[in-house]
């Protein structure tokens, strides 16, 4: 799946992503997933059908890579 998230990410596709997938590639639990939501930290879903949302995978990886860039600017910090 991970292969077919860069794929569409490389082609400027997007793709929408369902919770299960959401939670793996960024580690949350459920209930810290949706406490993210509600905070705005995370985007909302997509609606797909009546109860289905998605995620768009260019939205979860920005947030991977926010979280990434706060580590890196807090391990820049600390050795200065």
């Amino acid at each position: 799946m991970h292969k077919l998230i860069q794929e569409a990410l490389a082609t400027k596709r997007e793709i929408l992503l369902r919770k299960r997938e959401v939670l793996r590639i960024t580690g949350l639990a459920n209930s810290t997933f949706y406490a993210r939501i509600k905070t705005g930290v995370l985007p909302r879903g997509v609606p797909i059908g009546p109860r289905l949302k998605g995620w768009p995978a260019s939205e979860i990886d920005a947030y991977v890579q926010s979280c990434i860039a706060k580590r890196d600017c807090k391990t820049t910090d600390a050795t200065v």
